[in-house]
């Protein structure tokens, strides 16, 4: 005697639809939340920075160095003499200065004071802004951008006086380097 027991509906059958469910309902959500993501995405412009704004994330201080460094003592008329400078004349009427009485220049800040002198000649074509550009160029693009610019008539800036201009940029960047990591371990 053998008795048939009726056809049970399996818990794993159950267990296994439910999984489907739950991974369909998952999926689905997914599915909207790219398309919205999609959406948002298009509606961005296609430039979400200019190099310009790039650039002033991390600016040359050239006009806060001469001005905290030179101003209290030189007019501006007389500070412009220096674009007309040999490099090594800049150095040496910088170092100069520490003899004068009131100077109150620390030794640290004579070879940023030359820097910025030195790159302020860039100054008398292109704006600060222009200038803060360079931070974004790797030190030959740096090189070539300053020789193309020697080579414009009118420049003022002589092709044997390129290598001491692209190594004022240098310093002045690395001197923003160092102040920033100074600043972040404080």
């Amino acid at each position: 005697m053998a008795t048939e027991q009726p056809p049970r509906f399996p818990a794993f059958r159950i267990i296994v639809m439910l999984v489907v469910l739950v991974n369909l309902i998952l999926t689905i959500a997914l599915v909207t939340q790219v398309r919205e993501l999609q959406q948002q995405v298009s509606t961005l412009p296609p430039d979400l920075a200019s190099k310009r704004d790039v650039a002033a994330l991390r600016p040359l201080r050239i006009r806060q160095i001469i001005t905290q460094n030179c101003v209290e003592c030189h007019s501006t008329r007389r500070l412009g003499v220096t674009v007309s400078m040999e490099p090594s004349e800049v150095q040496r009427t910088v170092e100069r200065m520490q003899t004068h009485p009131g100077a109150n220049i620390p030794p640290g800040e004579f070879e940023r004071i030359t820097a910025s002198l030195l790159v302020a000649r860039c100054a008398r074509c292109h704006g600060e802004e222009t200038l803060n550009l360079m931070v974004l160029k790797t030190q030959p693009e740096r090189l070539a951008t300053i020789r193309r610019m020697a080579a414009l008539p009118g420049s003022g800036v002589r092709s044997d006086q390129v290598l001491a201009i692209a190594q004022a940029f240098e310093k002045l960047m690395d001197d923003t380097d160092g102040n920033r990591a100074g600043a972040a371990k404080k």
